[in-house]
């Protein structure tokens, strides 16, 4: 897929890693978006030239930064937002829809003045009159949620951040990949046919569209090398919320034998490591763990409880939205495409030319064999994640 130019990232790392963050919740995630043009908007067609903010206003509303990976990135937004000459504001609701609407309301009600609005949807399929309502003032970007359908025209600048199709997508490969090296070994599965029983742990009952979006990936790339057991979803999107989830579903399956567990996060794979270990299993060993995104402690992955997680960087998603905004407050434009950044490209410096209609983050594995050499754009593991993960 194509790439394109991004920001002063090594000054946002830095300003993101000095902040010293306490929160202790879990990584959430995203979505994908169309790529057709948004309607109408509070933006005039033609831009300002230059990517300098002149001290204007981006607004961004999401979900709570108690949770670890939106706490980290919204500290990234916020330093690129300073690095390039804007003031931001951030709204925080608790991944309530009905409550970001408000907020909505009340902040329109204000009549503060914005050059664009960054909004991560709580619920982004019950979103779309509040990003109508916003359209009229602003341009908006919507962020880390799928846009819905019926939002579609009134995103004038388009979607940017991670993909969960993209990291289901990847979970599912990484979980082929060690179903083929033990097969190689001459492990011995449980399910039918020799083939391997798999439980899922998901964000949310099916009432996400991130957990839906990750679950239907992953179904697509393992779809007839498995043997799927069912699914338990968590409340709480943190390891705590996995390992509820897992304390009422591995005790289901137990007695089938469960070889593989596909976690959607890292940090809700660390609760299920315990309920595992706690149901007689031993992660590693005789039941292996794949996990989307790479939020929250490292150290079962570390270890080998945990056989592998997917990059998901808030640091370069929160600086990612606030470039893409930038771009199109310079230009006016917004190029008709969908891109997804490559894990190893160099770090460019922003340039006036028009952001991609839908720019996806890169969906590297994460592994305990790389996850001290690893590096994107010449950032180690622990300066892409922000203190999103220890």
């Amino acid at each position: 897929m194509g790439t394109r130019k991004f920001s002063r990232w090594q000054k946002a790392v830095g300003l993101v890693a000095a902040a010293g963050l306490v929160v202790s919740l879990a990584a959430c995630s995203s979505g994908s978006s169309t790529s057709t043009s948004g309607g109408d908007s509070g933006s005039s067609a033609s831009g300002t030239g230059s990517l300098e903010g002149g001290g204007k206003l981006i607004k961004i509303f999401m979900p709570s930064t108690s949770n670890v990976y939106l706490a980290a990135a919204a500290k990234a937004a916020e330093a690129e937002a300073e690095a390039l000459g804007f003031t931001s504001s951030v709204v925080e609701n608790n991944f309530d829809q009905t409550e970001q609407d408000q907020q909505v309301q009340e902040w329109l009600a204000t009549g503060e003045e914005a050059a664009a609005v960054l909004i991560w949807p709580a619920s982004a399929a019950n979103a779309t009159a509040s990003i109508r309502a916003l359209s009229k003032v602003a341009p908006v970007l919507q962020w880390n949620q799928l846009i819905d359908p019926a939002a579609e025209e009134f995103i004038k600048i388009g979607y940017a951040g991670v993909s969960d199709l993209g990291i289901g997508d990847q979970a599912g490969k990484d979980m082929l990949t060690k179903i083929d090296s033990l097969t190689a070994e001459g492990y011995t599965f449980h399910g039918p046919g020799g083939l391997p029983n798999v439980l899922e742990i998901t964000l949310g009952s099916g009432d996400y569209s991130a957990g839906e979006d990750r679950h239907n990936a992953f179904m697509e790339v393992v779809d007839g090398k498995i043997n799927y057991l069912g699914r338990e979803g968590a409340a709480e999107f943190d390891a705590q919320g996995g390992f509820t989830a897992a304390s009422t579903a591995i005790p289901k399956y137990l007695s089938q034998g469960i070889d593989f567990i596909y976690v959607q996060t890292n940090d809700m794979g660390n609760g299920v490591v315990q309920a595992a270990e706690q149901n007689g299993l031993k992660p590693g060993e005789n039941v292996f763990l794949n996990t989307g995104t790479s939020s929250g402690s490292t150290a079962n992955l570390r270890d080998g409880k945990i056989t592998s997680a997917v990059l998901q960087s808030p640091v370069i998603e929160g600086t990612l939205i606030v470039d893409n905004a930038a771009q199109y407050l310079a230009t006016g434009e917004v190029v008709d495409d969908t891109v997804t950044i490559a894990s190893d490209e160099a770090k460019p410096e922003l340039e006036v030319t028009a952001p991609t209609r839908t720019t996806f983050m890169m969906n590297p594995t994460v592994t305990a064999d790389n996850i001290e050499s690893f590096k994107i754009w010449g950032f180690d593991f622990s300066a892409l994640m922000g203190d999103a993960a220890s």
